[in-house]
């Protein structure tokens, strides 16, 4: 589990709930007209502009946000390559189709099947880069989704606004209607912006976060598959992928 995303949305909903124990959330803050253009607004703009299938998988990836690192990083994933490569050189290429079905989704797997299958080093690389780039780009228009989202809510709270200040005109007569009514249309562009800044922004900055990561832990795969493949002696690989390990603190 990652713990910054659920410390921050623990956080987040602790805020909200001890302003409303404290009484400093007032009704005026429970515009559903407000509400509703926004999330509306923003939700119709999003389905004009992007297909379907990459909604619905916007909507999944946010499990990536609660997702550890096991698996998917060069810490879990480099230890595995340098016992693959002493199998390999022990017993033979066919060695490599024991590897975890579950690490990085799958791909050291894949990238196993695939060397023991054409068994060409250029061929495998050029096979196997051009999935995870082919991934990483179809990853970064998720990122782009809520990336887009964190535009939209403030122009939509701004409309929001807009809105509600054209209510405000109709009681300028009456002096008293006009702060009530006022304070209503500004909650509109309040609940843009806390979207935007609470919600989509931080969900583009994690999700690009961790699919970078996933994709580097590939790459380091299919480095390491390749070294395997070449015949590169298990003492060569071990050196070559603990260049991707962090660097230990040395000692003073």
């Amino acid at each position: 589990m990652d713990i910054t995303s659920i410390v921050g949305i623990g956080g987040l909903f602790s805020l909200i709930a001890v302003a409303i124990a404290t009484g400093q959330v007032s009704s005026v803050f429970l515009n559903a007209h407000g509400f509703l253009v926004v999330l509306g607004g923003a939700f119709v703009a999003m389905m004009i502009n992007t297909p379907l299938a990459l909604a619905l998988d916007a909507a999944k990836s946010l499990v990536v946000l609660f997702r550890g690192r096991v698996g998917i990083d060069a810490q879990y994933v480099v230890p595995l390559l340098i016992t693959a490569s002493q199998n390999v050189h022990a017993r033979g290429i066919n060695a490599l189709g024991g590897l975890d079905q579950k690490v990085a989704g799958g791909f050291l797997a894949r990238a196993a099947q695939v060397a023991m299958e054409f068994k060409d080093p250029k061929y495998v690389q050029e096979v196997l880069e051009s999935e995870i780039k082919r991934e990483f780009e179809y990853h970064n228009e998720i990122v782009n989704f809520y990336r887009t989202l964190s535009i939209l809510f403030p122009m939509f709270g701004l409309i929001g606004t807009l809105l509600g200040i054209v209510d405000v005109l109709k009681q300028i007569s009456n002096p008293e209607q006009v702060g009530p009514a006022m304070a209503v249309a500004i909650t509109s562009a309040f609940y843009g912006i806390s979207l935007a800044n609470l919600f989509a922004t931080p969900v583009a900055g994690k999700l690009r976060l961790k699919f970078l990561e996933e994709y580097m832990a590939k790459a380091v795969i299919i480095e390491g598959v390749i070294e395997i493949l070449k015949g590169t002696v298990p003492v060569l690989v071990e050196r070559r992928m603990e260049a991707y390990l962090p660097a230990l603190p040395q000692k003073v």
